[in-house]
């Protein structure tokens, strides 16, 4: 009635990596190196820079209170919150699969002491 299933995404995957071996590389030609991808961020600076003065006075920092106060999306909160970890403003306390809880590096040295 139903026919056959469908494969699963990882299936698909290993079929895929089956099917289309690397190509060796020619004689006297070097293999290309890998470059990693720089994604253009979509944060505008002054926002970012706004949220992180204002982030360093909150005792923890979600994407959702960001997104909230600042008036954004919480994908663009998410992004922020990332680019201040980065930058070493601020800390990830906590990762779930749904949400991410931030602090500032004082805080989190009072926390554990």
């Amino acid at each position: 009635m139903g026919g056959k299933k469908k494969p699963t995404l990882s299936q698909l995957a290993k079929r895929q990596e089956k099917q289309a071996p690397a190509k060796p590389t020619a004689k006297g030609k070097k293999a290309t190196e890998e470059r990693p991808t720089v994604r253009a961020s979509l944060v505008d600076p002054k926002l970012l820079n706004d949220v992180e003065k204002e982030v360093v006075r909150w005792e923890y920092v979600t994407p959702y209170l960001v997104a909230t106060r600042f008036n954004t999306k919480i994908s663009v909160a998410y992004q922020i919150l990332r680019t201040l970890a980065n930058k070493g403003a601020l800390v990830l306390v906590s990762k779930g699969h749904r949400t991410e809880v931030y602090t500032t590096p004082d805080r989190l040295k009072q926390i554990a002491a």
